[in-house]
């Protein structure tokens, strides 16, 4: 058998989403509950009666149409295929093999594992007990092999908050440093460094259309930055790495910005409900600004989970990596789906373990990620 390249054989097995879902109440990967904008399916209709599927996609066009709406320059932007594609896109551009990563954790692992499909290391700071980026320890960790950092702001899976001074000091701290601050939930939280980009050259910003806009099947994203860190990635970014489709429906949902805004207050609306009934029930949650809870449900986190599904509703049990044996993060969704969710859920409040909140934290904070998970 010929053998694959060292980094390859070091990771760890990918973990994909279950199958099955079809059918069932989705709360387990963060996903639009309720689909993107009817328009949205009518353009992708129109598209599929084009020409579109037996030629190469062509982007200029759209590329300054999606500028214009995230009020960057064409040079400041790339459209990627997904978030994901983003990730990979700067270790392809600037990792070399032993070069560093710096990620707080519990964080986002795809960053960590395209550093080591890359051949380089990750050095893990956690959070502290009160969920806070220590911005210290993350700008002690940074060397001169240290070639990125990377912040999901809101964080997945805390769904925390970094605050923007924290933000700045990295980036002032560490000029050569690039430093990717992931918004893949900006729409639910409002927080963004967008405009950044012309004042700190090593800064990019990742958004992505698979959270609020309803569009994660189709695997669109978007990358930004200082022109020229931006031209730097350009360089190695395939060709066509996005599909005609997704940029037709992409160009599309940025014309429904009434459903997409109206979605997210009713997420953020639900994410209240879900936390006032944690709150009477005693559960540990982390405060979120995403479209999810982080939360704390002791040893009995599987067979929570085994029951919601019993229901067919999905969460994510986090039971099979030892670091996060007993956590739950649940996608928010409409009025219905929370109730009923908070109705089910609080059937199992026997299997719950209740505990003081700065305590329960303290085991996550001995986290490092073992495995692949959305």
């Amino acid at each position: 058998m010929i053998r694959p390249r060292k980094a390859v054989e070091r990771l760890q097995k990918y973990r994909p989403p279950l199958e099955g879902r079809a059918g069932k109440l989705r709360l387990d990967f963060n996903e639009n509950t309720v689909g993107c904008a009817p328009g949205v399916v009518r353009a992708l209709r129109r598209a599929l009666n084009t020409d579109w599927l037996s030629r190469y996609p062509e982007y200029e066009e759209g590329r300054a149409v999606l500028a214009e709406y995230f009020g960057v320059s064409k040079d400041e932007m790339l459209i990627s295929n997904g978030v994901d594609d983003a990730i990979k896109l700067i270790c392809d551009t600037f990792v070399d093999p032993g070069d560093k990563l710096v990620v707080p954790a519990p964080t986002f692992p795809i960053y960590q594992f395209f550093q080591s499909v890359a051949g380089g290391r990750t050095a893990l700071v956690r959070y502290d007990e009160g969920l806070r980026l220590p911005v210290e320890r993350i700008l002690d960790a940074i060397n001169s092999r240290t070639r990125w950092v990377a912040l999901a702001n809101p964080n997945n899976p805390t769904g925390t908050i970094i605050p923007k001074g924290d933000l700045r000091a990295i980036l002032e701290a560490a000029p050569r440093t690039l430093v990717l601050v992931d918004e893949a939930y900006f729409d639910f939280s409002g927080s963004t460094v967008l405009s950044w980009i012309r004042k700190y050259p090593n800064l990019a910003v990742s958004r992505t259309f698979s959270k609020a806009f309803g569009l994660a099947g189709l695997r669109i994203g978007f990358i930004f930055a200082h022109r020229e860190l931006a031209g730097l990635m350009r360089r190695t970014h395939a060709v066509f790495a996005v599909n005609s489709l997704a940029v037709a429906c992409a160009l599309e949902a940025i014309r429904h910005q009434d459903y997409v805004r109206h979605y997210a207050q009713m997420v953020q609306a639900n994410r209240a409900l879900l936390c006032r009934r944690l709150d009477r029930m005693g559960v540990t949650y982390a405060p979120s600004a995403a479209n999810f809870v982080f939360i704390r449900v002791g040893s009995k986190a599987p067979e929570i989970a085994r029951r919601l599904r019993q229901e067919d509703i999905l969460v994510r049990d986090w039971s099979y990596d030892p670091h996060l044996k007993g956590y739950l993060r649940i996608t928010i969704g409409t009025g219905a789906q929370t109730r009923r969710l908070i109705e089910e859920f609080e059937r199992t409040q026997h299997l719950i373990e209740t505990r003081d909140g700065a305590r329960a934290w303290q085991d996550l904070m001995t986290y490092s990620p073992t495995g692949y998970f959305a």
